[in-house]
């Protein structure tokens, strides 16, 4: 789920031009391994399953890292019974066909859960829950679910999720205190030095 780099590996390259990281939060390489995203969905309804009996939901999934979370829930959902609906919420619309914002079903009748991987500072939770309301005209759930809320110690305001913005409550299984992010962390953690060469996924 995390990408490090040791002192001697080159940085990966970042977003920004020019810029580099010595580590990467790569989520799908967790939701699409089948172990995890089994312990991923009964991890979502060991928490939402009590609030989903009081006030069923459905859960919109943000594109492109939000639909293997759906999934796995989705996949939970029929073991447990839970007549869930799932869709996705795109980053950009189709050029063809209808619903170009979405891909799947929005019923009508129900809240919206939204899903993603992470919430930091970039604004995907944020722009595909103003979609469900504006382009649906759906409201959302009091909750929004993700893997990992990027809060923790080294993180600075500006890359942190703060505020709910959503104006609901985050639920998160990790924060980033729950990574060691480079070898000096691990070893102050754990009391040895890791055994991290090059790349280490």
């Amino acid at each position: 789920m995390i990408y490090r780099v040791d002192e001697t590996h080159p940085p990966i390259p970042s977003k920004k031009p020019g810029g580099t990281y010595h580590w990467q939060l790569y989520s799908r390489r967790a939701t699409l391994n089948p172990f995890f995203a089994f312990r991923l969905g009964l991890l979502f309804w060991d928490h939402f399953l009590p609030i989903y009996r009081k006030q069923p939901f459905q859960v919109c999934a943000c594109d492109p890292s939000g639909p293997p979370i759906a999934c796995a829930i989705s996949a939970r959902a029929t073991q447990l019974r839970i007549p869930l609906n799932v869709f996705v919420a795109r980053r950009e619309p189709k050029s063809f066909g209808t619903d170009n914002w979405f891909d799947g079903h929005a019923m009508r009748s129900l809240p919206v859960l939204m899903v993603d991987d992470a919430a930091g500072s970039a604004p995907f939770l944020q722009a595909g829950s103003i979609r469900v309301q504006q382009k649906l005209g759906l409201p959302l759930h009091r909750n929004y679910f993700v893997l990992v809320n990027k809060v923790g110690r080294g993180f600075s305001k500006e890359a942190q999720h703060t505020e709910n913005y959503l104006d609901n409550e985050l639920v998160a299984l990790f924060t980033m205190n729950n990574f060691c992010r480079s070898a000096a962390e691990f070893e102050e953690r754990y009391g040895h030095k890791p055994n991290w060469t090059g790349l280490v996924r």
